[in-house]
């Protein structure tokens, strides 16, 4: 290793016994920035940038709400999914609906984080699960009544098959 990578510029002693007479530095204008630029320096740590994604302004470095495509998809999954008894429907609707409220609130508490986008995806799943959900239990409180009807009273529910024939 040489003596200077040893012993770097800032911490050697400095010699007197050399005379040395620096040329004095030039003119200068007040109003102009130095000649040279200074050389590159890190920010003292409480100037440091914050992490990505933790700006909070501007739509520069917001990030999406976590789930807020999942909600969108099992909004849209739960309408359709209605149809097979309900079941699905209030599966799907139910976790579209819980998914797309906490993405909400996560929005509301601090709106400069996430993008407008994610957030009106996680209404939409949130508003699809409802509608979902609505439809699935009255789907299943109507399969529910003609059961019933079909075991109180099987004559009737025969006449009724027969005339849809």
């Amino acid at each position: 290793m040489s003596e200077e990578q040893e012993n770097p510029q800032e911490n050697r002693p400095i010699d007197l016994s050399k005379n040395q007479n620096p040329e004095p530095a030039p003119f200068q204008p007040l109003d102009q920035g130095p000649a040279t630029p200074p050389p590159f320096q890190q920010p003292p740590p409480f100037q440091q940038p914050p992490p990505f994604g933790q700006f909070g302004g501007g739509g520069f470095g917001q990030q999406n709400l976590p789930n807020a495509t999942a909600s969108l998809v099992l909004g849209i999954l739960a309408i359709p999914a209605c149809c097979f008894y309900g079941i699905f429907g209030v599966i799907f609707g139910v976790i579209a609906w819980i998914l797309g409220a906490g993405d909400m609130k996560k929005y509301q508490l601090n709106p400069g984080l996430y993008t407008e986008s994610s957030y009106k995806n996680a209404k939409a799943g949130k508003i699809c699960g409802m509608i979902a959900t609505i439809l699935s239990v009255l789907f299943i409180v109507i399969v529910v009544l003609m059961i019933a009807g079909a075991i109180t009273n099987p004559q009737m529910f025969d006449n009724f098959i027969k005339g849809l024939k």
